[in-house]
């Protein structure tokens, strides 16, 4: 009965083993995932404050910025379409469809 008891908390050990080295490989997906978005959002917005031509959206309140952020990730990640993209912006921001249409272009250039 011992050694039953032995091979189960072996197997149990193995069990959680494993499930920590694919959580592990799970979190380092989804950090360089996340990673990657916030590098491109980094560059875009050194690019657009860089240019004096680009009119800043009015992004006061953190569930503005939220929206912006998530949208823009979904536009990166090829979720919503640029047209989309665009749409929802004015929407959201009336008047500012030319200061979207320069971040759509871009969060999807290379």
């Amino acid at each position: 009965m011992n050694k039953f008891h032995g091979n189960k908390a072996q197997r149990v050990a193995a069990a959680i083993a494993t499930a920590a080295v694919l959580a592990a490989g799970l979190l380092t997906t989804t950090a360089s995932m996340a990673s990657s978005f916030d590098n491109k959002m980094a560059s875009v917005i050194a690019k657009v404050k860089a240019d004096p031509n680009y009119k800043p959206i009015p992004m006061q309140a953190a569930v503005d910025r939220e929206w912006f952020f998530k949208e823009s990730e979904a536009l990166y990640k090829n979720k919503i379409t640029k047209e989309q993209y665009l749409a929802d912006g004015e929407k959201q921001f009336p008047g500012y469809g030319a200061s979207f249409s320069e971040l759509a272009d871009l969060l999807t250039g290379s």
